[in-house]
């Protein structure tokens, strides 16, 4: 019998997540918002009340009703001047009330906002472990499948085109694993190295070229040298050269070129309605072109580990601009 070995890969980061610091802000919101709301109407009703007091100890107070009489020193003239409640006091009092709220209430806030994330971070820890170890798992699989096709590749003639569409199975399954591991441990810490963008660009650009074959490229980077890692950078250029060349139409030219130190893809396709929820999960634009729905969300994981700011600029029916910032 054979004695199978189970590894448990757990994601040991402990820093808030992207999404997970949207709750946080969230809660804090809507917890600070509810202390402010109880404050205000708190405070109004206190408002009116000593208005209402001091009004009342005014009009005991004076014969006049708010009146003061002034007799001048000639004729019988006399000057009147309304008088008015002392509420400066009152609106110093409620000005400091408020100050020692917002001292009090800001830690409270954040306390119970923390708590209240808690449990959505056990779970998403819980799916997050949960999907690395499915990705850890089939991945003797993969490099089984992949070896040996490659090898009966090298030794038999008939049928390459099968082992071909074998090997090119395996090697998205491999680039799932890693778009899968990136969103799953987004905040984890990557090796990096010095990569020449020209090269690694003309690289990807080449294979999509054999791939596509009527589609139509044109690359114009120039050497620049970044500090990225080596695996992510090849999966963020391959997944949007490859919504480029999804998302556009009758075959136009796609556009890779360089300009004061970003590179910038630019095709003319469809566009996009919403270009700013493209890096949401499961948000596609188009559900009749085949995907996902996580390759640009794992993007963004990559590129924000990488330091690497993104911009989209698109409009339908015209094409859409992404500008990828290495400074």
């Amino acid at each position: 019998m054979e004695n199978n070995t189970y590894v448990t890969y757990v994601v040991k980061d402990t820093s808030l997540k992207r999404y997970e610091k949207v709750a946080l802000l969230r809660f804090f919101a809507l917890f600070l918002g509810a202390f402010m709301l109880m404050f205000l109407l708190l405070g109004s009703l206190y408002y009116l009340q000593e208005s209402s007091r001091l009004t009342k100890e005014l009009e005991l107070t004076t014969q006049l009703n708010y009146i003061e009489c002034i007799r001048l020193q000639m004729g019988d003239c006399f000057e009147y001047k309304n008088a008015k409640p002392p509420l400066d006091s009152l609106y110093k009092d409620i000005f400091y009330a408020l100050a020692l709220v917002l001292v009090f209430f800001i830690p409270i806030s954040l306390f119970l906002s923390f708590f209240a994330l808690k449990p959505v971070r056990t779970a998403s820890t819980m799916i997050d472990n949960f999907i690395a170890n499915i990705v850890h798992d089939i991945n003797t699989p993969i490099a089984t499948i992949m070896l040996n096709a490659k090898s009966i590749l090298r030794k038999s003639k008939e049928e390459p085109k099968k082992l071909k569409r074998i090997l090119s199975s395996a090697k998205q399954l491999t680039n799932m694993q890693h778009d899968l591991l990136a969103l799953a441990d987004e905040n984890s810490e990557i090796e990096k190295e010095l990569v020449d963008l020209k090269s690694i660009s003309e690289e990807i650009v080449d294979g999509f070229r054999l791939q596509y074959s009527s589609q139509p490229f044109e690359a114009s980077v120039e050497h620049q040298n970044i500090e990225v890692n080596l695996v992510d950078i090849r999966r963020i250029l391959q997944n949007l050269f490859s919504n480029a060349v999804k998302y556009n139409k009758d075959e136009k030219l796609i556009k890779i070129y360089t300009q004061d130190k970003c590179l910038i893809i630019e095709d003319q396709g469809k566009g996009m309605e919403n270009p700013e929820k493209v890096f949401e999960k499961n948000y596609r634009e188009d559900y009749s072109i085949q995907g996902n729905g996580l390759g640009l969300a794992s993007v963004l994981a990559m590129l924000e580990r990488n330091n690497i700011k993104i911009d989209v600029k698109s409009k339908i029916n015209s094409g859409t601009k992404i500008v990828l910032n290495f400074r």
